[in-house]
């Protein structure tokens, strides 16, 4: 039987043009990669300073959840790239992607505060409170301003 010389007389063939052995993940799988990982990282690196197993992030709730309770704080966060908020909220491949090195390479990382500059920071966060209050009621709390 004479072997078929053109895709057009195998229809497998037209099929496996249309798929990669290795195919290129989307856009959108690179980014759920890239959050996923860095939230790894950042459970994995709560939990070895607060040395409580069952630490978790709290993007929400960070000043409360994180702050308070533990008396730690994210450094070297790149504010002026990414604003401080929920991996979530953040809808750019390149900007996750700079987290994710900055976390890797130690650049970004969780540092114990000390009372003192625990008491600075609280007391910073309640005037931006106090001032956000008098000015329409929202929670205008900005990290970046007290940290």
């Amino acid at each position: 039987m004479p072997r078929a010389s053109s895709s057009g007389n195998n229809p497998a063939a037209i099929h496996q043009t249309k798929f990669r052995v290795l195919p290129r993940k989307s856009y959108s799988e690179r980014m759920s990669e890239t959050r996923a990982e860095i939230r790894r990282i950042v459970k994995e690196a709560l939990r070895e300073i607060t040395q409580d197993q069952n630490a978790s992030m709290r993007w929400p709730s960070y000043w409360k959840d994180i702050v308070v309770k533990y008396r730690v704080v994210i450094e070297g966060w790149p504010h002026t790239e990414v604003p401080f908020r929920n991996l979530s909220d953040v809808s750019n491949l390149q900007k996750l992607e700079l987290l994710l090195r900055g976390w890797q390479n130690g650049e970004i990382y969780f540092r114990r505060l000390p009372d003192e500059e625990f008491e600075l920071l609280s007391a910073a966060r309640a005037a931006q409170l106090e001032a956000s209050e008098e000015g329409g009621g929202q929670d205008g709390f900005s990290f970046e301003a007290v940290a």
